[in-house]
């Protein structure tokens, strides 16, 4: 499930020329299939046993949850991986 960020940066490149889109790009890698969302849950923060219900979570499934966070934490390393091919321009 692990992902190539530098690869994924070149990929939205090819098709975008510009960083208006990161997001939707990135959410587009999100999982769709709940065993999926849960094995890239766990692997990038650990089991999701340990959430702690917020009062943002409530009326929210589970799996809507988990791929919020599971964006936050694509997002940062897309980010990451983006200023780090934009150093070597």
């Amino acid at each position: 499930m692990s992902k190539n960020w530098a690869e994924e940066v070149e990929e939205y490149k090819k098709q975008y020329d510009d960083d208006e889109g990161i997001h939707e790009y990135v959410e587009s890698l999100l999982p769709v299939y709940y065993g999926d969302i849960y094995q890239t849950y766990h692997e990038l923060l650990g089991t999701p046993l340990n959430i702690e219900i917020e009062e943002q979570h409530v009326g929210v499934s589970f799996w809507k949850i988990l791929n919020r966070d599971i964006n936050i934490v694509y997002y940062d390393l897309f980010m990451e991986a983006w200023n780090e091919a934009k150093d070597e321009e």
